[in-house]
């Protein structure tokens, strides 16, 4: 078991979205958790050399079946300064949230849970908001179940980032050619032990559209079929070597 004392919320979240940050910041008042505020990267501000500078459109090209819309930089973007903040506020680790979420009841349990954990993670998640995984019970805390993933759900609406885990991403983002939830998938690759604590206590509220589908929708992205079954099943290998490992 480890102690960790040293923990922040924080909320990404666009200059330009105030309605969303009036409404999370009304839903985490209401846990009573203290949090802070990131202000997140608009892609669309971006210029070519700064996209340049961060994604790397070649390995892109190779090795995801489509190029990222500037929405989705500046979504990675945002979390890679969230991913920075842990390391220069010293922090033992991180609840990194988008800010158009909503939380169950058991969300304000997470801080005195994630004490009784070990030391053995690098990332858990809190949000499925997309598609559900198959998960393999370790043990239970309280109201939790601590899982690992047959592989780990998409999305980053919501997840736990130990400081030892921040290293290990900065260490190898930027440059990124994937969007930031599908990089979690890949465990083994990353180096990155992916844990969970079911039931999620995170969910995409709804309320409001995307704002990575306002700035560019990623679905009209040109999308190459061949590569993306070869990425689903180089994906489907690493899951099986970090799950192995």
């Amino acid at each position: 078991m480890n102690t960790h004392d040293n923990w922040a919320i924080l909320v990404i979240n666009l200059a330009r979205s105030t309605q969303r940050w009036q409404a999370i910041k009304q839903g985490l008042a209401a846990t009573g958790l203290p949090f802070q505020r990131l202000e997140g990267v608009a892609g669309d501000k971006l210029n070519a050399q700064q996209l340049e500078e961060v994604f790397d459109r070649e390995h892109a090209q190779n090795g995801y079946h489509y190029q990222l819309t500037k929405g989705e930089i500046g979504c990675y973007l945002s979390h890679i300064a969230a991913w920075r903040k842990i390391i220069t506020q010293g922090l033992d680790y991180a609840i990194i949230l988008e800010d158009d979420v909503v939380f169950t009841e058991q969300f304000k349990l997470l801080p005195q849970t994630i004490t009784q954990l070990d030391s053995g993670w690098d990332l858990i998640k809190l949000a499925a908001p997309f598609k559900q995984q198959k998960a393999y019970p370790l043990a239970k805390f309280g109201p939790f179940q601590w899982v690992r993933f047959k592989k780990p759900p998409m999305g980053a609406c919501g997840y736990v980032l130990s400081r030892q885990g921040a290293q290990k991403l900065l260490a190898q983002r930027p440059p990124f050619f994937r969007p930031v939830d599908v990089d979690f998938q890949w465990q083994h690759e990353l180096g990155l032990v992916v844990r969970g604590l079911l039931p999620f206590t995170v969910d995409n509220s709804h309320e409001f559209e995307s704002d990575i589908k306002a700035t560019e929708d990623r679905q009209k992205s040109k999308r190459n079929f061949w590569l993306r079954l070869k990425h689903q099943f180089h994906l489907a290998i690493d899951s099986w070597r970090a799950r192995h490992q």
